[in-house]
């Protein structure tokens, strides 16, 4: 499988938990619960994730007012959480071995 297939499903099955957990706060999740936080997030945090011969990078930019927290979701042990301040980005990278899942929201 080439890495842009990769790429293009890891991004899909990104998209796809990103609608459900937006079609969750919607169904009238508390504004106090980690998935209305993680809702929000989706509005104004923009994640990007690409994939060269050697290494694999994930950029989340936060254009919210408020603190998003994140870990990277992959094959095997997920990231470190990272803190990202409003009008912040913050990457993290990492080895082709363990492939890309998505993005855990609220891991602080």
């Amino acid at each position: 499988m080439t890495h842009r297939r990769i790429r293009n499903g890891a991004l899909a099955l990104s998209a796809a938990a990103l609608l459900t957990v937006v079609a969750a706060g919607q169904a009238g999740a508390s504004a106090a619960s980690p998935t209305s936080a993680a809702a929000r997030a989706a509005n104004c945090v923009r994640v990007s994730h690409s994939s060269g011969y050697v290494t694999q990078t994930v950029k989340v930019t936060n254009n919210c007012t408020y603190t998003v927290s994140f870990s990277v979701r992959r094959v095997g042990p997920d990231s470190p959480c990272f803190i990202v301040g409003p009008n912040r980005w913050r990457s993290y990278k990492w080895g082709n071995g363990l492939n890309y899942q998505g993005i855990r929201w609220n891991c602080s």
